[in-house]
């Protein structure tokens, strides 16, 4: 049941005014759709270029890294009268206040928090050449009950009831944000109600199990050897340390013909033996039982990927995707989201191997240089310089929840180095927004007193600010999250 705050009517009105906008594209058209490199953005981009192309219009998807003034530069010279922003734009209204006077209708399809101006405009009823969707207009919290690609899932339904078979991608956007804050891992709000229409027309599946990558259909010490979201001390990333663990959980992890043993393999004692065997591991490595417990959880797995595909369990396709935007291969990332399953899922699978190399070797650094994090009354921060890929901080810092030293009591901070700028990465947790914290409002006050930019959620938000600003942009968040959430020493 909807709380009284939402309007889900307005959603639904507003979804099918832009959904009317974009239909009416002339035939043969070109189109624009400009969107973020992470799994919600590019999953977002996809679903609105996969309505667009079947009414037979014709898209042109450009994936940016942020949007600002250098981006809008590159983006000008494609010939598009229509141009549509997906997960991004909400915070970028003025900027593109000045694109829209080049004789193109623009749009925005965003799901972060907008700026309180933006939300005065919206609240006014101020005209607008832009038209701009966004859940957080009609009280729907974007960062947790609906991500950017359900955002587009809700128009592309509105532009042809065809669009429906979309439906998993929009969930593959949500996870791929981290919005499964419901019970065990489970999607709620719109993100369920999403979920809940694909299991009833049989695309999604939806059941309990342990949350590893593949855990469906890898073998077992694979499956815990490719796990790094949760981050598995001492586990993620080295096979024979997984293989030991699971010999002394009394699981043999081969069959007898030496073939590694899956999921599918196990009796359901043996899985209830993996499981509680991984839970006490993860307390006696210093998680919480609550983070321990985490590891098990709701699976969605999409039901018309091979059993054997990275693209089958949703979260291992958000990450797959992810690992495309984050490594700069975007083309792919694309091509995955429209159905490519032949060169594309082939390619995949080699970038895959290399995503995961990065990261190991991005979490070995952290572990071996203690001096890169600084922990300060109310945040904790990693000052990563040129060591971690600015497009990868925050997938770095998302793990290190997982890691020691690390504290869920304060939120995370990444700071890496990109083009002359510094990248402000950061991550919260339920139980610290519930508190009062808000990362978007954080990172949007700091950032400027310092000469930069930012936004996002309550519990995610990025930025950046000049370089050799570090220390003061450190300083002034550090006493914005004090307020919010009050000071927390270790």
């Amino acid at each position: 049941m909807l709380s009284l705050h939402k309007n889900q009517k307005g959603l639904e009105q507003k979804s099918l005014e832009i959904a009317g906008e974009l239909s009416s594209i002339p035939y043969g058209e070109p189109a624009l759709v400009v969107c973020h490199l992470d799994a919600d953005g590019i999953t977002s981009g996809s679903i609105i270029a996969s309505a667009l192309l079947r009414l037979g219009i014709a898209p042109h998807i450009r994936v940016v890294k942020q949007l600002d003034e250098a981006a809008i530069a590159e983006i000008l010279p494609i010939k598009a009268k229509h141009v549509i922003f997906t997960d991004m734009g909400t915070g970028q209204r003025q900027l593109l206040e000045r694109f829209g006077t080049y004789d193109r209708r623009i749009f925005i399809i965003d799901h972060h928090q907008p700026p309180p101006s933006t939300q005065d405009d919206y609240n006014s009823g101020s005209v607008s050449s832009i038209m701009e969707f966004n859940p957080h207009f009609f009280g729907f919290d974007g960062s947790t009950e609906i991500s950017a690609s359900g955002t587009a899932f809700l128009v592309a339904k509105k532009m042809s009831s065809e669009n429906n078979s979309l439906a998993p991608l929009a969930i593959v956007g949500a996870l791929g944000d981290m919005q499964d804050k419901g019970d065990r891992s489970s999607l709620v709000g719109l993100n369920a109600s999403i979920a809940e229409e694909a299991q009833r027309s049989g695309q999604v599946a939806v059941s309990k199990g342990l949350k590893l990558y593949g855990f469906e259909s890898r073998p077992l010490v694979k499956s815990m050897e490719y796990t790094l979201n949760p981050y598995l001390p001492g586990l993620s990333g080295d096979e024979g340390a997984c293989f030991k663990f699971l010999k002394s959980a009394g699981i043999d992890p081969r069959k007898q013909d030496g073939s590694w043993r899956s999921i599918s393999d196990l009796s359901n004692e043996e899985i209830r033996q993996v499981t509680s065997a991984l839970i006490k591991y993860l307390i006696s490595q210093g998680l919480s039982s609550q983070d321990a417990e985490s590891v098990v959880g709701v699976i969605y797995t999409i039901k018309s990927e091979g059993a054997d595909s990275p693209l089958r369990d949703a979260r291992e396709y958000a990450s797959s995707v992810n690992a495309c935007g984050r490594l700069g291969k975007y083309g792919l990332g694309v091509a995955i989201c429209l159905g490519d399953r032949a060169d594309a899922l082939a390619a995949l699978r080699e970038l895959l191997l290399d995503y995961r190399k990065k990261i190991s070797g991005y979490l070995r650094w952290l572990e071996s240089n203690p001096s890169a994090l600084r922990v300060m009354n109310s945040i904790q921060a990693i000052l990563a310089g040129n060591n971690i890929d600015d497009r990868m901080i925050g997938t770095i810092i998302s793990i290190a929840f997982s890691m020691k030293p690390f504290t869920r009591s304060k939120p995370i901070f990444g700071l890496s180095n990109a083009d002359g700028v510094v990248k402000v990465s950061a991550r919260g947790t339920p139980e610290l927004v519930r508190r009062g914290l808000n990362l978007g409002s954080a990172i949007r006050e700091a950032s400027e007193q310092v000469g930069g930019t930012g936004g996002g959620h309550n519990i995610a938000a990025g930025g950046q600010i000049p370089s050799g600003k570090e220390d003061a942009f450190l300083s002034i968040v550090d006493a914005i999250v004090a307020k919010m959430i009050g000071g927390v020493k270790l």
